[in-house]
């Protein structure tokens, strides 16, 4: 058996056993190098081209756009949020809050602002007084904390520099261009669409948690295809936002993946290296023992990248963990370790 015949045989193995363990029902594994596809499995329903609700992956679009409009000229790491948004430059509570905020500080989440909070819950209201509404009632953090907030107001920015929708941005912008294929906002008919959860149990749990009502959440137990599993992406922004909302299949994100290990532009290196204010992140990317020699991101929907310059070697794993009609413990974590093991044991050698 050659080393690419073993490194298939090996990722196909760890992913029917993770799935026999009650981990996900379904999952596609992609490990490549810079230039090739080393290994591709599917199991369950999932198929090659199966579209996955890729949850905060949507992050590691958004974060790409922006470098790609800092490269361009038309951003600075530097901008502060108050250059960009009259509506937080001129009221006086936001601009004392965050309008000093600086894009770096997004991309590294180390903002202040908090990690999550219901937009739905402020259904009605603009995005800019929900905002404000929602700051009132949280306390700003400190250090490295990750935030979804971060990723919404850097979605709402790709919005106002580019003047056309999350979506045409992602098209025009980044998956034509870079020619990524199956990775966009609001799936169609005619693609097969990997199911990703039965409601928002979880997220029902945390409104109770905060004392938030909120009466418009999805029937629990019953299969959510197409949507998205995200419950501000969903209810709020419409499926459209900047850190959910994106559905792809693997070897999209294989691609953005290659795209990052081919490149020697110097702010797209300094992305996937960690930044010293903050431990565990890269622009965008998170780093750390999760990442050995790289970086990568996750998703909540059990959806995972990660790749390695040095080594060059890397691994994009697409499950529907939440798709059980209970809420399912398994977290991908431990999935996600010894692919990347087997991957990098296997490094070079194909």
């Amino acid at each position: 058996m050659t080393p690419r015949e073993n490194l298939s045989s090996t990722i196909l193995d760890i992913t029917r056993r993770y799935q026999a363990a009650g981990y996900f029902p379904s999952a596609c594994v992609r490990v490549f190098n810079a230039r090739e596809t080393l290994a591709a499995v599917c199991v369950g329903e999932a198929e090659e081209g199966s579209l996955f609700d890729v949850a905060s992956l949507t992050k590691i679009a958004t974060a790409t756009q922006i470098l790609l409009l800092i490269q361009a000229g038309k951003l600075r790491l530097q901008d502060q949020l108050k250059d960009h948004f009259p509506e937080i430059a001129g009221d006086e509570a936001l601009n004392k809050r965050m309008g000093s905020v600086t894009l770096y500080q997004l991309l590294t989440h180390t903002s202040t602002l908090p990690d999550w909070y219901p937009f739905y819950s402020r259904v009605g209201e603009d995005f800019f007084t929900a905002l404000t509404y929602a700051l009132a009632h949280t306390a700003p953090t400190v250090g490295m904390v990750y935030s979804d907030l971060n990723f919404m107001l850097l979605g709402k920015l790709l919005e106002k520099i580019q003047g056309k929708p999350l979506a045409q941005c992602l098209r025009m912008d980044l998956t034509c261009p870079l020619e990524l294929g199956n990775m966009l906002y609001h799936p169609g008919g005619g693609q097969p669409i990997v199911p990703s959860c039965y409601g928002n149990e979880i997220e029902m749990e945390m409104c109770r948690e905060r004392g938030i009502s909120f009466d418009g959440f999805r029937p629990v137990g019953v299969p959510v295809t197409g949507t998205v599993n995200d419950g501000n992406s969903h209810y709020y922004f419409r499926d459209e936002a900047g850190h959910a909302g994106i559905f792809a299949d693997a070897l999209a994100y294989q691609r953005l993946c290659q795209f990052y290990m081919n490149t020697d532009d110097s702010l797209l290196l300094e992305a996937q290296r960690e930044q010293a204010a903050a431990p565990g992140r890269g622009i965008g990317f998170q780093t750390g023992v999760s990442y050995p020699y790289g970086c990568g991101h996750t998703g909540f929907t059990g959806t995972s990248i990660y790749f390695s310059r040095e080594k060059q070697i890397g691994v994009v794993a697409f499950t529907n963990r939440l798709f059980y009609p209970h809420p399912n413990g398994n977290a991908t974590g431990d999935f996600r370790r010894v692919l990347h093991e087997a991957a990098l044991a296997l490094a070079g050698k194909n």
